[in-house]
């Protein structure tokens, strides 16, 4: 096998297509592994490692607030000195747990970033004040900052400030979609915030199985027989025993703030979702294509929430989907063409 794949890179530099004996000669990568159950193990030690061709340098303090633990972040960095455009990973739990070195069933999600460094990126996987510790916004305000500290130190890291995507997953991309669709509206801002000058304005945003429409969401949470246990998230929405603090769940939604503005947006969804209907992100995509904003929505068949399937196989089956379907939506609106 091995004397036949070097005959057809033979053959192919010989015919004058160095582009194909490139990629035929690039060692194959192992699939990524995928675990059965939920991962909820750091698989990253605290030190500036390497990750293949990555430089991970974790736990950067971002945003510093009296009263709060410090809110870090994790960025890979590839090879070389050029200007990389900037992936932030915004990580799920309901609002209420959750980690920025995990999610789903990716067995060392930090690889899966590195991953994505390794195809011309910067990524930062950041963390943000959960519902025991802040309510609506102080997470998005807490991601905005981390965009401006991020701009503000894109010599420092190597970031392209002015081509930044944001991607999230179930809690994370309800935050990450009202970051995307509230670029510079003081009213999601931290007063005195730093690095004010910089914009928090994104140019990409990716949404995996994504709650974007948040009365609905709500009601079947908490309609009678519903599984959910809602408690963290009505605490995170301001929400008591008594009830809600009025619009908040319009002024929280997503679908509240699209307009002409916003960026280019991939969502991902399985069709069995029964945590967040994929209805959720089916209504985001057609708000936002009303709109004039370019939108596109990948449904996968026969899986529900974290890409949990009917069996492992079906689990990885679309969990590598979703991450090639990312990866390869994220080159094309933010590497191709700058």
């Amino acid at each position: 096998m091995l004397n036949k794949q070097l005959g057809t890179i033979a053959l192919a530099l010989l015919l004058g297509n160095p582009a194909t004996a490139t990629a035929m000669s690039r060692p194959l990568e192992p699939p990524i592994p995928i675990s059965a159950e939920n991962v909820n193990t750091d698989m990253l030690p605290p030190a500036i490692i390497k990750l293949g061709k990555v430089t991970v340098t974790p736990d950067i303090t971002y945003l510093k607030l009296p009263g709060f633990r410090p809110m870090l972040l994790d960025l890979y960095r590839p090879k070389g000195k050029a200007l990389r455009p900037l992936v932030i990973f915004v990580h799920g739990g309901s609002w209420t747990t959750g980690s920025k070195r995990t999610t789903a069933h990716f067995t060392d999600f930090p690889r899966v970033l590195a991953r994505l460094a390794e195809r011309g990126f910067v990524v930062a996987s950041i963390d943000y004040r959960l519902s025991g510790e802040a309510s609506f916004p102080g997470a998005v305000q807490d991601i905005k900052a981390a965009i401006r500290f991020l701009r503000a130190n894109a010599g420092k890291y190597g970031i392209d400030p002015d081509h930044v995507g944001i991607w999230g997953a179930s809690a994370g991309a309800h935050l990450g979609a009202m970051t995307a669709f509230t670029g510079e509206d003081m009213e999601f801002d931290l007063p005195g915030m730093e690095n004010a000058g910089e914009s928090d304005r994104v140019q990409a945003f990716v949404g995996w199985y994504g709650p974007y429409e948040l009365e609905a969401l709500f009601q079947q949470a908490t309609a009678p027989g519903s599984t959910i246990d809602p408690s963290g998230p009505m605490r995170f929405f301001g929400c008591t025993p008594e009830g809600c603090p009025p619009g908040v769940f319009v002024k929280a939604s997503p679908v509240s703030h699209v307009d002409a503005n916003d960026p280019p947006t991939l969502l991902i969804h399985g069709t069995d979702d029964t945590t967040v209907p994929a209805e959720q992100s089916r209504q985001l995509e057609e708000r936002l294509k009303n709109a004039g904003v370019r939108a596109e929505l990948v449904l996968i068949d026969g899986v529900s929430h974290d890409w949990t399937g009917n069996d492992e196989q079906a689990t990885a089956t679309a969990s590598r989907k979703a991450i090639n379907a990312t990866f390869d939506w994220l080159e094309q609106q933010l590497l191709k063409g700058r």
